[in-house]
């Protein structure tokens, strides 16, 4: 593939080649949405399946089961910062996915064999977690990036779609085969399977267009004149501020501190809901089809964000998604019969799948494409404390409580408050890297 794309490069008169250009971007979309879908899969959605039958026949609290997530959370957001600078040069992404895939692999393998807590952090909490800093995320905020500038939101937007396949198909099908062959085979089964798909995708993986000679979207010519409202026009040679040049501005620590608040929205709300929606009278089977439910609307409305994105200003985006996130958690926390909950997953999904786009696609057009992949890993440890402690958080509010009412609210006021932090994040000027 790489011979033939270079072939024709030299080959093609121009509009061909231009071409050719956006195709080889197009392809790392399609890597993206499948590492993404085995990284929601893996390090979110998996645990709401394998919760109640893990605590029930080990003798765990919930505290302590997903302490495991909060641990790999916490381990993938330290080593971010020491990680995130390999995915700015031309060989690291590609060692990083391919050494990745096999460690998550097996992890997931050695926990059909899991019988005490430490094994259980030890596999999934600790080596999992190093495996996951070479998949989803670091495609969707550190590669793709570099290959599109003014189509970065449609790119963006179907890329993100990965993350979706996660809640759209691990729990019901995990659900399955458990029922079938028990929960220690089906942590084998993930594992062999996520060996046998990531490891040949991660040949495919290039860091940006011009290691290929090729340039970003294939096409120079200037956009027209935006609107007022409209996002402010992208020059496909964009200028981008290095790592040290960003922490030196507002808008970079903004952004953390809006996610942060955020997080507890992440892992820690949504691993829950299996278990919340079994204690409030719904069987699993039923939880694990809301689920996709909501699976089906986060994925099939994210190129919708992405190219709003294109269009309009990506700050007031974030703010109004931010507060329609916050406004659908009411309905979950009053949930009451099928209609209800249906209703909470379709309006959740919408919101909540312009947050996956939304983000990376602000950082990136903040700071420009150069040193995203060092940008992104600093910014890592800071958004990740909230959404380390999320688990624990809401898990532990339950334990004491033997409820979730109180987690839940501060999950909505997390939302909340993030659309206006982010409000006041005014893009830096790029000044050249």
């Amino acid at each position: 593939m790489l011979y033939y794309a270079r072939a024709m490069q030299e080959s093609n008169p121009p509009a061909v080649r231009r071409r050719n250009k956006i195709y080889y971007g197009w392809v790392l979309v399609g890597v993206a949405v499948i590492t993404g879908g085995f990284n929601t899969g893996v390090g979110t959605w998996a645990l709401t399946v394998f919760a109640k039958p893990m605590t029930e026949e080990l003798e765990w609290s919930r505290t302590a089961f997903f302490g495991a997530l909060t641990l790999y959370t916490a381990v993938a957001s330290f080593l971010s910062p020491i990680v995130g600078p390999w995915r700015d040069t031309k060989n690291g992404p590609r060692a990083l996915m391919f050494f990745g895939a096999i460690l998550i692999g097996v992890s997931l393998i050695t926990l059909k064999w899991v019988d005490s807590l430490w094994e259980y952090y030890l596999f999934y909490g600790v080596l999992a977690a190093i495996g996951s800093l070479g998949i989803g995320e670091a495609l969707t905020q550190a590669i793709l990036p570099k290959w599109f500038v003014r189509r970065r939101g449609r790119a963006l937007g179907f890329a993100v779609m990965g993350g979706g396949l996660g809640p759209l198909f691990a729990p019901l099908t995990l659900h399955t085969i458990m029922t079938a062959v028990g929960w220690r085979d089906t942590w084998l089964i993930m594992g062999i399977f996520v060996i046998a798909v990531l490891v040949p995708l991660s040949f495919l993986v290039r860091t940006r267009p011009e290691d290929m000679g090729l340039l970003p979207d294939g096409e120079l010519t200037p956009p027209e004149e935006p609107s007022q409202l409209a996002a402010p026009a992208r020059d496909p040679d964009e200028r981008s501020l290095s790592r040290s040049e960003a922490i030196r501005s507002p808008a970079f620590w903004l952004i953390i501190l809006a996610y942060a608040l955020g997080g507890l929205g992440m892992r820690g709300f949504q691993v829950n809901w299996i278990p919340y929606l079994q204690d409030v009278g719904f069987r699993t089977g039923v939880g694990a089809f809301a689920i996709m439910v909501y699976g089906i609307f986060s994925v099939s409305v994210r190129p919708l964000w992405g190219l709003l994105g294109e269009r309009f200003n990506v700050r007031l985006l974030i703010v109004v998604q931010s507060f329609l996130t916050a406004s659908s958690v009411l309905l979950l926390i009053y949930v009451v019969g099928l209609p209800m909950l249906f209703a909470f997953m379709i309006l959740f999904g919408v919101t909540m799948g312009g947050s996956f786009i939304l983000r990376p696609l602000i950082v990136a057009n903040y700071f420009g494409r150069n040193h995203l992949g060092a940008i992104t890993g600093l910014m890592r440890p800071f958004n990740g404390f909230t959404g380390a402690i999320g688990p624990v958080f809401v898990a532990a509010v339950y334990d004491l409580h033997g409820s979730y009412y109180w987690s839940f609210v501060m999950v909505m006021i997390g939302f909340a408050v993030t659309g206006a932090v982010i409000m006041l994040a005014k893009p830096p000027r790029l000044r050249g890297s």
